[in-house]
């Protein structure tokens, strides 16, 4: 049996707390104006808040337990790719969310070397509408650590976990499966 170090589920821990606490404050969360820093000259992707809707919503296609969606037009090589669980890398503008609060965005080549040019993001959901509060690429995570020492170990999956076992594996008490009308409070 695979236990947990303590100190990933001390982190655990404290990241269920740190959730607890965040959703039960309700309130409104101010929306900021982000900048888009992508410098390329290719195709990408710049999401911002209100381009995060109900996971419920059809534009997603649920692989696994994840949602994948690809608003540049290269859904269906979005899917695939995630549903073979293949090396190389996903188009650019795919959108990874497994849970509400949190979203991983392909943006363009040369975005980001150092996370294979995912961003980041860190959303607050719970006035019914989705408010972007963290963006960013090595610098973004939650109390369990930063998005890339999780994903980190996927990197030749393009750094998107869904079943390949290279990522580090979420606690057993996190349940990973979400039903969008009970635990998204944009679908109701």
């Amino acid at each position: 049996m695979n236990h947990p170090s303590s100190s990933a589920r001390c982190a655990s821990l404290v990241l269920v707390a740190i959730v607890g606490v965040a959703v039960g404050c309700g309130g409104d969360v101010a929306r900021q104006t982000w900048e888009n820093t992508y410098a390329g000259s290719g195709e990408d992707l710049f999401l911002v808040d209100d381009d995060f809707t109900c996971l419920g919503d059809e534009r997603w296609d649920i692989v696994g337990h994840s949602r994948v969606w690809n608003p540049l037009g290269h859904q269906n090589e979005a899917v695939d790719h995630a549903r073979q669980r293949s090396l190389g890398s996903y188009p650019v503008g795919t959108v990874i969310q497994l849970f509400p609060g949190e979203a991983s965005v392909k943006r363009g080549r040369g975005f980001s070397p150092a996370t294979g040019d995912w961003e980041f993001l860190v959303l607050n959901v719970d006035s019914g509408e989705s408010v972007i509060t963290a963006r960013g690429t090595t610098d973004i995570g939650n109390a369990a650590g930063s998005c890339l020492s999780c994903h980190g170990g996927a990197q030749a999956f393009d750094y998107a976990c869904f079943t390949n076992t290279s990522c580090v594996p979420l606690p057993s008490f996190i349940n990973t499966t979400v039903v969008p009308a009970d635990d998204d409070p944009r679908c109701r």
